[in-house]
């Protein structure tokens, strides 16, 4: 934290940049419905209206901030309010290097995508039961946890 003032303010971006980058990104998806694409388009035209005085407390809320406009919330929503595992559900390795040895055999194909019927009722969350990917993955976890644990412990951490 003794390097904090020396990172560069996040700005605020511009709002019509933003509206504009958001009308690109949808376009391929309403690609083939013009009516679609012109609705949306006027939609985003008059949020602007709207937009440019929220715009404008937000300039004037990030100079009361010390760090950054977005850093209270993020915070607040991001990790302290969401009541899941942040672990699991955020960021399962935190700050610590993948390790392409950390499932031994367990094989992509083994493991269920996220949010597929076989994730949503998987062993995990129905029994006591886990699969050696889950087990493998508990473990470097908890290995990479007390190796970071004895970096802070010897001063290792600047």
């Amino acid at each position: 934290m003794s390097e904090q003032a020396k990172i560069p303010r996040l700005p605020i971006p511009a709002l019509k940049a933003t509206v504009d980058r958001c009308l690109r990104s949808i376009e391929p998806l309403v690609r083939n419905n013009i009516d679609a694409l012109a609705e949306t388009s006027k939609k985003a035209m008059d949020f602007l209206k709207v937009a440019n005085r929220l715009q404008h407390r937000l300039t004037v809320y990030e100079k009361t901030q010390p760090n950054s406009w977005l850093e209270s919330w993020w915070l607040e929503l991001a990790y302290l309010s969401w009541r899941e595992g942040l672990c699991i559900n955020s960021n399962y390795w935190i700050a610590f290097a993948d390790d392409p040895n950390a499932y031994g055999t367990a094989k992509a194909s083994d493991i269920p995508l996220l949010g597929s019927q076989e994730y949503l009722n998987g062993k995990s969350f129905e029994s006591n039961e886990y699969g050696e990917f889950q087990i493998r993955r508990a473990v470097k976890f908890i290995q990479k946890t007390l190796d970071y644990k004895e970096l802070i412990n010897n001063g290792h951490i600047p």
